[in-house]
């Protein structure tokens, strides 16, 4: 008996004829084996899909959506606005793919689409920042630099590898600057290149397999990056290995709230999920469980 009645996949028009093709052959037959009917959607614009999303919460049981980091974030504009919005799937059909990184969803295409029909759903964190909403994290300093430069032809050419060549030379640009943190009403002082709170685990493919960051617990996690030193790229890179005791790191410095305000002596932009629309200062709040998402088996659940 299929788990859903009436299943929806949206997938980015703008991507091209063959990679909605592909994103669809390779997808659309695992959604139907559980869906009494599967609705495909073409959408052309950000704006389409965040109309879409909204209109679909209404009836729909199961929404996937096809796309990458930005597509994804749009879909949780809309869906964050929804008292009770469907369960959401993520379609890993973008450059990075985030998120779907933190969820442990495959990165190939027919097999995210297999395990997450057969997968379970799971309550997940978003965060509401001045106003919007984000997924996986919001930034300042170095991250939005690196957005900002990222010659667009070196990323159709090589993909993720060009956020990575992006994001060193932006370290080797920037100037340490005041950051007025303040995490759950308690104010520091801070100075550093890089001011980070992680929903997710995962910024550019680079994961952070640490214990503290959790898409379900109710807590962000705030990073400064202080300078733009080799020791302090390293220790950047050495949070990708588990067991790092971040609390002796010279160069790096970790919080954890549920409320983030961060302030600049000028304004700053702010990079929320790979996307740059607003400026410090910035008012972060965790929106506990927001979210239902559709996530594979865990192994302790298999069998």
């Amino acid at each position: 008996m299929p788990k859903f009645k009436h299943s929806v996949l949206l997938y980015n028009g703008q991507a091209g004829a063959s990679t909605a093709d592909s994103v669809i052959s390779m997808t659309a037959p695992a959604l139907a084996a559980v869906s009494e009917k599967l609705e495909l959607i073409q959408t052309n614009s950000p704006e389409e899909l965040r109309a879409a999303c909204r209109t679909l919460a209404a009836d729909a049981d199961a929404l996937f959506v096809a796309g990458g980091d930005g597509t994804i974030h749009d879909a949780v504009q809309a869906l964050s606005d929804v008292s009770a919005p469907p369960p959401l799937g993520i379609i890993p059909s973008g450059t990075c793919n985030d998120f779907a990184r933190t969820l442990d969803i495959p990165m190939d295409l027919t097999l995210a689409a297999e395990e997450l029909a057969g997968g379970v759903i799971k309550g997940i964190d978003a965060a509401s920042i001045n106003g919007h909403s984000f997924l996986n994290f919001a930034g300042i300093g170095i991250i939005t630099d690196a957005s900002t430069n990222i010659d667009i032809q070196f990323k159709e050419r090589y993909g993720k590898l060009s956020y990575f060549m992006s994001g060193l030379q932006s370290m080797r640009q920037t100037e340490p600057f005041p950051i007025h943190l303040s995490v759950d009403g308690v104010r520091h002082k801070e100075n550093g290149v890089l001011a980070l709170v992680m929903n997710g685990k995962s910024i550019g493919t680079h994961s952070f397999p640490m214990d503290s960051i959790d898409p379900s617990d109710g807590l962000l996690d705030v990073f400064i990056i202080q300078n733009s030193s080799i020791s302090a790229i390293l220790e950047w890179f050495s949070l990708s290995k588990p067991d790092v005791p971040i609390e002796e790191l010279a160069h790096i410095r970790h919080y954890q709230g549920t409320r983030v305000g961060i302030e600049t002596d000028e304004p700053f932009d702010i990079d929320t999920d790979g996307e740059i629309y607003l400026k410090t200062p910035a008012d972060i709040e965790i929106l506990p469980q927001k979210l239902k998402m559709f996530v594979p088996t865990p192994l302790e659940m298999e069998g």
